[in-house]
């Protein structure tokens, strides 16, 4: 009983820095994947890529500092099409969404960047992974948008 309570530090110390290379390697392979204008496969976690060159674009009704819960009901509710960066208004905050292809288990989701334009820069305040079906009437409503307009925007 001696020796395992003389080790127990040891022990959790050397757990602690496993849990933390574990969530660090998973943190890494994330941000190199987002990098490379990729994402994680929501369903399998294998390597996701963009679909296609569009980017969709919408605005929010919330401003700089606000907040909201459950972000995809959120969004799926509160999300206008617009055709343009000069649509967002002064202080408004406006989402990006991308549609990511899954290399593996072919499914598509929607890779979404929740951002404020100041000074003609995206800050990013939020960052999403939804599945694409339920997204799908809203891209598809941008899409008859742009149709309309035909200047659509694009990255």
């Amino acid at each position: 009983m001696a020796n395992l309570s003389y080790y127990l530090p040891i022990l959790i110390i050397v757990v602690v820095i496993g849990v933390v290379l574990v969530f660090g390697i998973y943190f890494l392979r994330e941000y190199l994947r987002i990098r490379k204008n990729g994402s994680t496969c929501i369903y399998c976690k294998a390597e996701a890529a963009k679909e296609s060159p569009r980017t969709y674009l919408f605005l929010l009704p919330i401003s700089f500092g606000d907040t909201y819960d459950n972000a995809e009901k959120y969004l799926l509710s509160h999300m206008v099409p617009i055709m343009g960066r000069e649509q967002i208004p002064t202080g408004r905050r406006a989402c990006k969404i991308e549609v990511h292809l899954c290399s593996k288990c072919n499914k598509r989701q929607v890779v979404i960047e929740d951002f404020l334009l100041v000074r003609g820069e995206d800050y990013m305040k939020e960052y999403y992974k939804f599945s694409y079906e339920k997204f799908h009437p809203l891209l598809e409503r941008w899409e008859e948008m742009e149709g309309r307009t035909d200047s659509g925007y694009r990255m």
